[in-house]
C-alpha cells in the first residue's frame, strides 16, 4: 500500500494509481493529484482523472491505493 508520505510528494503531479481490487472504479485510474486531506481516518487525494471534462474530480481514501507512480506526460 502506498504511504501518506509518498502520495503528497505526488500533490500537483500526473500519476497512476494501482487501486485495491476493491476500491471503486478500478483497478487504475490516471490523472493529475489536485490535493490531499488529511481525515480522522486517513489521507483522502482529490484527482482529476485523464479524459474527463475539465473540473472533473474524483477522490480516492489512501487505503485504495495499493501504489502509485508518475504517469508520462501526454503527448
Amino acid at each position: 500500500m502506498a504511504t501518506a508520505d509518498e502520495i503528497k510528494q505526488f500533490v500537483g503531479k500526473r500519476v497512476t494509481l494501482q487501486l485495491t481490487p476493491d476500491a471503486p472504479r478500478g483497478p487504475t485510474v490516471t490523472g493529475r493529484i489536485l490535493g490531499v486531506l488529511s481525515a480522522a481516518d486517513g489521507l483522502v487525494v482529490t484527482l482529476e482523472p485523464d479524459g474527463s471534462p475539465p473540473g472533473t474530480r474524483q477522490t480516492y481514501h489512501y487505503h485504495y491505493i495499493a501504489a502509485i507512480r508518475a504517469a508520462q506526460d501526454k503527448s
